[in-house]
């Protein structure tokens, strides 16, 4: 898994990523910006009701035409309340389809990445990615945000008007205009940098609450709970001082915002009120003025007001940028094949891999997992690996799974290279049932079922009979609708395990591999399902990594490991007979 060179983030990088989502619905947009290109208008009309009733209707003193002139004001705000409306509605449904939009392609790229990825990232950290930060740039497209093309629209044409009316009144009132952007470029930086360190903090919570709900056994039984209080209220603490910090920031930000904008109004009113005296402005004029004034203004407080918006946004499109900036690196190839039908099995020459582990040490540090590794798991057979913990059993299930990409070396099937074979034909005909049952937050069909989604009813408890799990399922008041809670914690070992194999049985794949499947039970729980294993791996080729030796005597074939290295290959009686790592690691065990 590589990372592509980082691009700059910027507020225009974030908003042609983020509409890039909207121009896909092009008619909503384009309505949207109709609406409030008529809105700008509205209000850019409305004042000029107001001077004609000062300057036209009171001198005349004509109750008609102000009831008149009240009513067409009273119409055209009715108007403009129905485009606000379907403005609001309209860019809610834009939002929230850009968004969704935006979120699935996050997930959807998430998943698409390598195991090393996920070995290295924290559940937590990702969680709020796909949550809060994609909600941050959900702002970007929402009724504020994008009222701020129409009120583009009235500052300019507002702008421009009050030139016509008296200029110096609007050059003295645009002085103003600089100031505001001087403060804001002096807090943009200051506020980004607080809400970056409140987001930072805001993941560590998550991991923190995330690690502890996971872990909740554990903490208990060693009466660790101070400590995790500890914890997560040091985490806490930090996130409230960062958002604390950023609060600040707004807090001196927004007044001196309001500031400018009272000097803007006290400018006008003062020279308003001398161009009137001098008989240069009517009293309708001014107060027209002073609205349009506050439309100019208007724009330029709804951009400072959304500031902090703006940086939050700006910190979580960083944040996704991260994500979509790491470049999966076992992806398929041009003109790749599906998975053969076996008919001589898995072939691995000189295959060597190493662990990158950087995050965790020296940025040259590395752990070598297999070295040189040569020997062929005959089709239909039963290959057992055996070693001590460390050995590299396990890595070469995940390089036969393609999970990691060898470092060098080849593995094939029926001389097929693994690389020249669709990634998701490959496991699709690999079933691997591990140590660890993993149960996904649902029923027990559910859970079986997710090794073939299509697989009916009968096929379903078809397999849940050769996994020996019908029986107790049957018993249960709502049988296979049964839900086995978060983790499959309503289940015992031995019934998760089952249902593992019952999962793997209906995928029905042309290889198995067994990642120490019993070493987590019980002698008497081991023995009844090891019939279920058997029916498993009948008439397949299999891979088993045993944790007991006892349960090999009938393997076809026996790889040793040590440190990475095969050291023999045999069955188990010419192994005994040998006298070497083998029989020391098997009689080891009855000692």
């Amino acid at each position: 898994m590589e990372n592509a060179k980082k691009e700059e983030v910027t507020l225009k990088k974030m908003f042609e990523f983020v509409f890039n989502q909207v121009l896909r619905r092009r008619g909503l947009l384009i309505l949207n910006v109709l609406a409030l290109i008529i809105i700008s208008l509205l209000e850019f009309v409305i004042p000029q009701f107001e001077q004609y009733i000062i300057d036209k209707v009171i001198p005349k003193q004509d109750v008609n035409l102000l009831f008149k002139v009240i009513v067409i004001l009273l119409l055209t705000a009715i108007v403009l309340g129905i485009l606000n409306y379907v403005s609001t509605y309209y860019m809610g449904v834009m939002s929230q389809n850009a968004i969704t939009g935006l979120r699935n392609q996050l997930y959807s790229y998430i998943l698409k990445l390598d195991t090393s990825f996920f070995q290295s990232s924290k559940t937590g950290d990702l969680m709020v990615r796909l949550t809060n930060d994609i909600s941050n740039l959900q702002s970007l497209i929402s009724a504020n945000m994008l009222s701020m093309i129409g009120s583009i629209f009235t500052f300019i044409f507002v702008w421009v008007y009050i030139f016509i009316i008296n200029w110096p009144m609007a050059i003295a009132v645009t002085v103003t205009f600089p100031l505001m952007f001087m403060i804001y470029r002096v807090f943009r930086n200051r506020i980004r940098a607080a809400f970056k360190a409140a987001r930072l903090s805001q993941a560590q919570m998550s991991n923190q609450m995330q690690n502890t709900l996971t872990q909740i056994n554990l903490i208990k039984s060693y009466t660790n709970e101070d400590l995790e209080e500890d914890n997560f209220n040091d985490i806490a603490s930090q996130n409230k001082n960062d958002m604390i910090n950023a609060t600040q920031n707004q807090a001196i930000f927004s007044p001196l915002i309001d500031f400018v904008n009272y000097l803007g109004v006290a400018i006008i009113l003062a020279l308003g009120a001398y161009f009137v005296i001098r008989q240069e402005l009517t009293i309708g004029q001014l107060v027209a003025y002073l609205s349009y004034v506050a439309m100019l203004q208007s724009p330029i407080r709804a951009f400072t007001r959304i500031l902090n918006q703006l940086q939050q946004s700006l910190v979580s499109y960083g944040r996704i940028m991260d994500i979509l900036a790491i470049i999966p690196t076992i992806n398929n190839s041009n003109n790749v094949s599906q998975f053969p039908v076996i008919k001589e099995g898995i072939n691995l020459k000189d295959v060597s891999f190493t662990y990158p582990i950087d995050h965790l040490l020296d940025e040259n540090a590395a752990l070598v997992a297999v070295e040189d590794v040569t020997f062929k798991i005959p089709y239909g057979k039963t290959t057992a690996l055996v070693g001590h913990s460390g050995s590299g059993k396990s890595t070469l299930t995940k390089l036969i799974d393609r999970l990691y990409d060898v470092d060098s070396g080849e593995i094939s099937f029926d001389n097929l290279n693994i690389k020249d074979i669709d990634i998701k034909s490959l496991r699709e005909n690999i079933s691997i049932v591990s140590q660890d049952s993993y149960m996904i937050d649902g029923s027990i069909k559910e859970n079986i079922r997710y090794g073939k989604r299509d697989a009916s009813d009968q096929e379903i408890w078809q397999a849940a009979k050769l996994a020996d799990i019908a029986d107790y399922i049957d018993s249960l008041p709502e049988k296979m609708e049964t839900q086995v809670g978060e983790r499959g914690v309503k289940l015992s070992g031995g019934q998760k395990q089952r249902i593992s194999i019952a999962r793997a049985l209906i995928k029905d794949a042309q290889i198995v591999i067994l990642d120490e499947a019993t070493a987590s039970l019980d002698n008497e729980s081991e023995k009844t399902i090891q019939k279920a294993l058997e029916n498993l791996m009948q008439s397949r080729t299999s891979l088993v990594i045993a944790h007991r030796l006892s349960t090999i005597h009938n393997a076809d074939q026996i790889v040793v490991m040590d440190s990475g290295h095969v050291i023999e290959i045999g069955n188990h009686q010419t192994l005994m007979q040998k006298n070497g790592a083998y029989a020391r690691l098997y009689n080891s065990q009855f000692e």
